[in-house]
């Protein structure tokens, strides 16, 4: 459908064409449409056409609603605006407006990606190859951020930027390359057993453990660019692991990363939110002497964020972690729902969950958001962050001997994290190991060397009981008022 529509947005492909394209009868088709989809095939074809008609207006690319109406197929313009409300709860006349209003901003588009069915690794696990493809090409049709092209023949248009995803179905799980066909080199791997993990298919974790192999890529060429003839993306890109690490220089790096991309581009959506982010993350771990200023720049940054681009995952994710981090919870944890709702497929919102309640000192709570991110995102960043907040849940709990053992684990996975001795410190100075809270004072000070326990208090996020008992640990261990 998308191929077809890609070709031709007015002549929608009939039910036959789709069948025989598929290879099944039409019944056979409407029928696994109605099971795997909940619609028909003519509904997803009208719902495929709507979406590229908000793409359309959203970006001015039409003069009118008319115009973007007849180009995608829709004959009456009067069903095409109710179909249109009914769709995403505007009229299309409002996008228009909304469009002509927000500056040109570039939306990070969807990566063009080929997937080559998989090949089973002995002739008996053919049929399990097959239906693995079936699994992964829905997952990425669902997933934000890919466009998944029908042909390698259509990819050839475009050789440096498309990418393929290929790989073989083993007997109890999938091992897939991203490959760059212009030159052959393999962007990055992943092996995903078959099994549901903490009720999330094999297909969605594997997109989301791709989604990362892909950043981890835009970054390292965003790196080796020179700063002065990067593009505002390669600035963004540049900026985000930084922005992510959560470390003082860091993400002082970022800041000025992302400042210079503003300037370039004030309306830049997922710059604005991933300043909010750092701005918010500066004043809660005491990375500067304006807390209180960055915390409104945040907001606001945020909330322009949020504006220019409502219904981007990733803006929602980092707009709900600025929004926490400044004890916005409800509306956080709203904006990370909202996120999940459109792409499940992101360990940073489903750590946001745990931290989020965290914040509102609910250990339990926030402990289970951390074993589910943990089971399904368990390497990297992404394993490392789940478990210091599982160790944090522990300490506001109460079991600072179980919270020390955990961020003492994740510490030892990445030693060079500084923030997380904060909490290590005081929850083995109140689990009696004085000794290990001085060695863990010694290393929280090597980062922030004029640390002091009133510059800690001006934290807000954490809940003030649990805030309370970090100070008094921090103080015991040496740390000066």
């Amino acid at each position: 459908m998308r191929a077809a529509l890609a070709q031709d947005a007015v002549a929608a492909p009939t039910l036959h064409d789709l069948a025989s394209a598929a290879g099944v009868s039409p019944r056979t088709l409407q029928r696994r449409f109605t099971g795997i989809l909940g619609a028909s095939p003519r509904t997803v074809v009208q719902r495929l056409r709507l979406d590229l008609a908000r793409q359309t207006l959203r970006a001015g690319a039409e003069t009118s609603v008319l115009d973007a109406a007849l180009r995608h197929g829709f004959a009456h313009p009067g069903r095409f605006a109710i179909a249109y409300a009914e769709a995403f709860g505007e009229a299309p006349s409002a996008t228009l407006r909304a469009g002509r209003c927000v500056q040109a901003v570039s939306d990070d588009p969807c990566t063009p990606l080929v997937l080559r069915p998989l090949v089973p690794a002995t002739p008996a696990d053919a049929a399990l190859a097959r239906r693995a493809t079936d699994d992964l090409a829905i997952a990425l049709g669902r997933a934000h951020g890919f466009a998944l092209l029908s042909s390698e023949g259509r990819a050839s248009a475009q050789p440096a930027s498309v990418l393929r995803l290929e790989g073989r179905a083993e007997a109890d799980g999938a091992v897939l390359s991203f490959v760059q066909p212009s030159t052959g080199a393999v962007l990055g791997m992943v092996r995903e057993p078959f099994r549901r993990r903490a009720g999330v298919g094999w297909a969605e974790r594997a997109v989301g453990a791709l989604r990362a192999v892909l950043a981890a890529d835009r970054a390292a060429r965003a790196r080796a660019m020179p700063r002065q003839r990067a593009d505002v993306d390669s600035l963004v890109a540049r900026a985000r692991p930084a922005a992510l690490s959560q470390e003082p220089g860091m993400v002082g790096m970022a800041l000025d990363l992302l400042g210079e991309a503003l300037h370039r581009q004030p309306a830049h959506p997922r710059a604005l939110a991933l300043a909010a982010w750092s701005l918010a993350l500066g004043a809660n771990h005491c990375f500067t002497r304006d807390a209180g200023g960055d915390r409104e720049r945040s907001l606001a940054q945020g909330a322009r964020a949020l504006a220019l681009m409502p219904d981007d995952p990733e803006v929602l994710t980092l707009v709900a972690g600025a929004l926490s981090l400044n004890r916005r919870l409800d509306e956080a944890e709203v904006l990370v729902a909202r996120s999940l709702a459109l792409d499940p497929c992101q360990p940073e919102a489903l750590r946001r969950l745990g931290f989020i309640q965290n914040f509102r000192g609910d250990g339990h709570r926030a402990a289970a958001a951390f074993r589910r991110a943990l089971t399904l995102y368990p390497a990297g960043d992404d394993g490392t962050i789940a478990m210091v907040g599982l160790g944090i849940a522990a300490f506001i709990r109460g079991d600072c001997a179980g919270s020390a053992r955990a961020l003492t684990r994740a510490l030892e996975r990445q030693p060079a994290r500084a923030w997380p001795h904060r909490f290590l410190t005081a929850a083995a100075m109140h689990a009696g190991a004085g000794d290990e809270a001085r060695r863990s004072l010694v290393a929280l000070r090597r980062s922030f060397p004029d640390l002091t326990v009133s510059w800690c208090a001006q934290s807000i996020a954490l809940h003030p009981r649990a805030q309370q008992l970090v100070l008094e640990g921090l103080a015991r261990a040496g740390l000066p008022q």
